[in-house]
This record gives structure tokens, C-alpha cells and sequence, in this order.
């Protein structure tokens, strides 16, 4: 039987025990603050709020090298030299990445390395991730050409919404201009943010607390979609509370959802955009 390697950026904020479990490669991002450049996930996602809320500026982030993932490569085949690695890449049209990991498969045998772009980030990437060494685990004598197709099946069914605390960090990188960041403020508006073909989107806009809105998030999303319910993750940027995590438990729940497993934490490249507090979810709309 083959041996199947899946890599993926940091960016994809994997959590480790699946990383584990699977032996999933992570190619790291970067993330620049001041005049210093570190690599993602080597620091407390807090830093970067940090940073911005004393100097005014936003944590610079930026893809994988195409020396990032020729260093990932090498190491596997010098692990497993008849292996053949599944690339799922951060969204191509969001960074360098993909790009970087396709100059880098050049420099082995070909043949040896399939990329596909996950047209995803972040809990979305994760959860194609997952899937795809499952569906790996799952049927041992799959070929690769059958493994892309899986994951180029997945990726359109992945359904992946995140709900801002607070416009500042998207408005100060850009994403947000300022008569609607101001008029938001005004209005007491939560904008939404939904991956669709790899970018992200503003969409639905709720008013009120953000407690209500994540309560109408949640509501949406599944009369929006045909989720399957095993399928839902539930996660944020840290500062979330307690109260909420619990909320955001009992709501998705209530639509069938009954064991979304642990709080997904999201990391540094994400975070540095969506700011802290941010709500967001994730489920695979069934075939």
C-alpha cells in the first residue's frame, strides 16, 4: 500500500492532536510585527492583539517560502522515501502559498507531490484536512488522482462563517471601508464573513448585541444549508467567553449538532484580520 502524507500550511490551524493522529507535515506562515518576523503558531495568538493595541498597526502576515515547504518535503522523504505527499493548500487566491508549495514540488521527482488548493482557511481548511486523512485511513488502496477528487468534492460542499467581534481590525487592514465601519458602529451592525470559492466575503449583517447575533449566525447557517450535522465546528479567536462558547454548544445543538467536539481555536494569520472575539463555524452541506 502507498504511504500518504497530507502537508498544509499553519494557516489551516490544525489542532494538534489531529496533526498527531495523522501525521500531518505543517509548512509554516509568517507573521511580521515592527522590524520582527515569526513564525506562525510559535507565539500566543494574544501577541498580536497585543501589538496592535500599542502601536496602531497590524501584524503583517504572510505565506510559506518556497524554501518553507522544500524543508517540509525533504524531511518526509527522508522519513519515508516511497512516500507520496498530499499537498491541501491554503486558499490560492488569499496568499502565496500555493504558489510557493508548487515551485517547491518542482525540485523532486515528479509524480511525487499532488497539490490542491482547499479554496479554504483557516477551520475550513482543518476540516478538509481531517476528512481527507480519514477518507485516506478509510480506504488504504486509494490512488491519488481518487484522493484529489475527494478533496475537490469536499471543498464545495465545506460551508465556513465567521462573525467579528468588532470591525477595528478589518477596517484598519483595508477590508472594511470607513463609512461602513463608522455606520456599523452607528447602527450597532455585526457584518458576517463567509468563504466562497476561496475568498472572503462580507455577507448577512445582524443588529444588536453580539450575543444576538451569533444567535441568528447560527440560525441562518442552517436554514441556509443542508449541513450535516456531525460535520459542525465551533470555534473562535480567543477572548471569546465561557458564556458564549456554551451558547454557541446548546444553539447549534438544537439543530442536531450534538457533539461538535472541542472549542477550534483559530490562530495568528486569521486573527490578526477578524481581531479577538470572533465567532466562527464550520459544516459540510451533505451531497
Amino acid at each position: 500500500m502507498t504511504k500518504y502524507i497530507i502537508t498544509t500550511e499553519s494557516g489551516s490551524d490544525l489542532k494538534q492532536d489531529v496533526i498527531d493522529r495523522y501525521d500531518v507535515r505543517i509548512v509554516p506562515m509568517h507573521v511580521t510585527m515592527g522590524d520582527k518576523t515569526y513564525i506562525d503558531g510559535s507565539f500566543p495568538v494574544t501577541k498580536a492583539f497585543d501589538y496592535y493595541n500599542e502601536s496602531g498597526q497590524l501584524p503583517k502576515t504572510s505565506g510559506s517560502t518556497p524554501q518553507d515547504n522544500t524543508e517540509v518535503f525533504q524531511q518526509i522523504f527522508a522519513d519515508y522515501p516511497d512516500a507520496q505527499i498530499i499537498h491541501i493548500g491554503y486558499s490560492a487566491v488569499t496568499t502565496v502559498s500555493f504558489n510557493a508549495a508548487r515551485i517547491a514540488s518542482e525540485e523532486f521527482e515528479a509524480g511525487k507531490i499532488h497539490l490542491v488548493d482547499s479554496k479554504n482557511v483557516t477551520l475550513g481548511l482543518a476540516t478538509i484536512v481531517e476528512e481527507t486523512a480519514k477518507y485516506i485511513e478509510s480506504n488504504p488502496a486509494v490512488t491519488p488522482s481518487e484522493i484529489i477528487a475527494f478533496v475537490e468534492d469536499i471543498r464545495e460542499r465545506v460551508r465556513f462563517i465567521f462573525l467579528p467581534k468588532t470591525l477595528v481590525y478589518l477596517h484598519a487592514g483595508g477590508r472594511v471601508s470607513n463609512m461602513a465601519f463608522h455606520g456599523a458602529n452607528l447602527l450597532n451592525l455585526h457584518p458576517t464573513i463567509k468563504v466562497e470559492d476561496g475568498y472572503l466575503k462580507s455577507d448577512k449583517k445582524y443588529r444588536g448585541s453580539f450575543e444576538r447575533c451569533l444567535k441568528k449566525t447560527i440560525d441562518d447557517f442552517f436554514k441556509r444549508y443542508n449541513i450535516a450535522p456531525e460535520t459542525v465546528r465551533v470555534g473562535g479567536s480567543p477572548g471569546v467567553t465561557t458564556e458564549l462558547k456554551d451558547l454557541a454548544y446548546s444553539l447549534v445543538a438544537e439543530h442536531g449538532a450534538t457533539n461538535p467536539g472541542a472549542w477550534f481555536d483559530t490562530g495568528t494569520v486569521i486573527s490578526s484580520h477578524g481581531g479577538p472575539e470572533a465567532f466562527g463555524m464550520v459544516g459540510i452541506e451533505r451531497p
